[in-house]
């Protein structure tokens, strides 16, 4: 889901106002897909042209023009914002829809790497029956582990069979025949791939 980005918080007085024409620009020109902008579009053209003009009389202007300036800096500033929150309501995380209402869309921070190998996977007692429960270390920044099962043992038949794609760093196994032994291991996931499995893990079901 596409996040939207405001892109104000460097813009000097007429970089703020060059924003706000293009925002009225997009939301003129897809008025359809964003029919009541809150505040309206005439408000934010008499905001827009009282900055202007409070530009021009602060470039000889003394202290109280220069205040004047950030006051109605600060008040585009607001209204823009307030049009920022309302195209994002309308786009509910479509990024199509943000760049339309004149705004940007946020990058995701992706990781450029894989992540590392989950360690330290044990087993622990189980709450249920015919059953194994894992637990594991691994990186904060991975939010996925692929949980695999092996009835044989790996060194001699490596058939590795995925048995979830979880979040939390624990899952256990369920429905496995008692006291058979099974070997596991562990694979954490992120946007760049897939990391080594972990250390095998050789345990018996209760």
């Amino acid at each position: 889901m596409a996040q939207l980005k405001e892109g104000m918080s460097q813009l000097n007085a007429e970089g703020l106002v060059a924003k706000a024409e293009h925002v009225q620009a997009q939301l003129t020109a897809h008025a359809a897909q964003f029919p009541t902008p809150s505040p309206t579009l005439v408000a934010l053209e008499a905001q827009k042209e009282e900055l202007l003009t409070a530009i021009g009389k602060a470039l000889d202007g003394g202290r109280s023009a220069h205040q004047t300036k950030r006051d109605k800096y600060r008040k585009l500033k607001s209204m823009l914002k307030q049009l920022a929150e309302y195209v994002a309501n309308v786009a509910t995380g479509d990024a199509q829809l943000i760049i339309d209402g004149g705004f940007e869309v946020r990058a995701e921070a992706k990781p450029t790497h894989l992540p590392n190998a989950p360690t330290n996977l044990e087993a622990l007692t189980p709450n249920v029956a015919r059953a194994v429960k894992l637990e594991w270390r691994g990186e904060k920044k991975v939010r996925l582990y692929q949980v695999q099962i092996c009835a044989k043992d790996p060194a001699v038949d490596p058939a590795w069979t995925t048995l979830a794609l979880v979040s939390k760093r624990q899952y256990t196994a369920v429905d496995l025949e008692p006291y058979n032994l099974y070997w596991f291991r562990v694979i954490a996931v992120n946007v760049a791939g897939e990391s080594l499995p972990s250390d095998v893990l050789m345990a018996r079901a209760a």
